[in-house]
């Protein structure tokens, strides 16, 4: 620690480099952990689980080519006749695709004179709709045959059991949300008993603020046009889809508005999350590039400006290993006094960003690595001008100036 007060006294000397140098780095590191949590923060949201199975899962958008009295049965012989094709292992109709962008969303409320507590979204089908999805339950009972409804649109307004995701029973009931299974909420100021609580199961919208909160209800909708959701055995999709849509538009009149594995769902879902996280990456990994390039070159012409005293130190007797160890140390001084300034900037354009846009605020952990990363950037950065420095002969050092 000898050379602290020399490096202290020479930064001192050269303060407009060494404010430039200070001034980089408190930028890098501003815009570095901020744009790491970003990119972080995007892939943690791509990587959420949805709650199905998804290799297995699949739908099918057509419409019910028969007079609005017959559709109730079109759809009773078209789930028949899904579920019996080879390779399916639940077939069942649903009122939305879960991060598809359709979907149905409610008020909730758990009090009858509240307008709502919290906002869901909602899927109805038949009883193997659950199953269909692959969701899992996690406390209370699958619906009775008794519960199950048929309606032409809107059946949140006609369903009398329900289940819940247990994001969702935790809005309600905090720590407590199993005992919300028995329990009445309000569906748009509508009672509706709880049965079961699933574990977890999405919304249609990914990018929602409660994506994960969704109301399952045993109510089917038969109308003009209808989703039928298909689980296969594995492996067997491609087969079950060729077989259906072979089924599907044997029937006059049938139209297949669209149709998706959920693995393309969820990848059209994530597309801008996606290309935005790899276009973050791809900004911090130029931004450490410009930076070590950056401190590079100061170190570089810091060190040439200073021949005169490598050489007097040189002469005087002091080791290429105490060269190297003097620049390296200044450059770990000047790069802490930027990342001190660089973790207040942080944190203010994290508060900023949290307010614009509705992102939590950096963890510490994220200022922590940041620091040990601009170190260690800093340090490789200056590694070969100090060396280069430390190769000064005495003679030649002292005679260049």
């Amino acid at each position: 620690m000898r050379d602290l007060l020399p490096i202290l006294k020479s930064l001192k000397s050269n303060y407009g480099a060494s404010l430039l140098f200070i001034f980089q780095v408190a930028i890098t590191f501003t815009i570095l952990v901020n744009a790491i949590y970003l990119a972080i923060d995007k892939r943690q949201s791509i990587a959420r689980p949805s709650g199905l199975d998804e290799q297995n899962v699949l739908y099918i958008a057509t419409n019910l080519p028969v007079e609005e009295a017959a559709q109730a049965g079109q759809l009773e012989q078209d789930l028949n006749n899904l579920s019996a094709l080879p390779g399916v292992e639940y077939a069942s109709v649903s009122s939305g695709v879960p991060l598809s962008g359709w979907g149905r969303f409610i008020e909730i409320a758990t009090k009858p004179d509240s307008k709502y507590d919290t906002f869901s979204g909602y899927y109805g089908g038949d009883l193997n709709l659950l199953k269909a999805f692959g969701a899992k339950l996690v406390a209370g009972t699958e619906f009775t045959p008794s519960a199950e409804l048929t309606v032409r649109t809107d059946g949140h307004k006609d369903a009398i059991d329900i289940m819940i995701t247990q994001s969702l029973a935790e809005s309600l009931y905090s720590d407590q949300w199993e005992q919300v299974v028995g329990k009445t909420i309000y569906i748009n100021n509508k009672p509706q008993r709880v049965v079961g609580v699933i574990d977890t199961l999405q919304a249609a919208w990914p990018t929602w603020v409660v994506v994960e909160h969704v109301v399952l209800a045993p109510v089917k909708e038969a109308d003009s046009m209808v989703y039928y959701v298909i689980r296969t055995r594995f492996g067997q999709q491609d087969a079950v889809l060729d077989s259906a849509l072979t089924y599907l538009t044997s029937l006059y009149g049938r139209k297949i508005d669209k149709y998706e594995t959920f693995e393309q769902v969820k990848m059209n879902a994530y597309s801008a999350e996606n290309a935005a996280s790899n276009t973050l990456f791809g900004v911090i990994g130029g931004l450490l590039i410009v930076t070590a390039l950056g401190i590079f070159g100061q170190s570089r012409y810091s060190i040439i400006k200073r021949t005169k005293l490598i050489g007097i130190r040189r002469a005087m007797g002091a080791s290429k290993g105490q060269i190297i160890r003097y620049f390296v140390l200044e450059n770990a001084v000047l790069c802490a006094i930027g990342i001190v300034i660089g973790i207040i900037a942080a944190i203010i354009l994290s508060n900023a960003f949290s307010s614009a846009f509705e992102l939590g605020t950096l963890p510490p952990s994220y200022m922590f690595f940041g620091s040990i990363c601009t170190i260690l950037l800093g340090q490789i950065a200056v590694l070969y001008p100090a060396f280069k420095a430390s190769q000064l002969s005495p003679a030649i050092a002292t005679r260049t100036v």
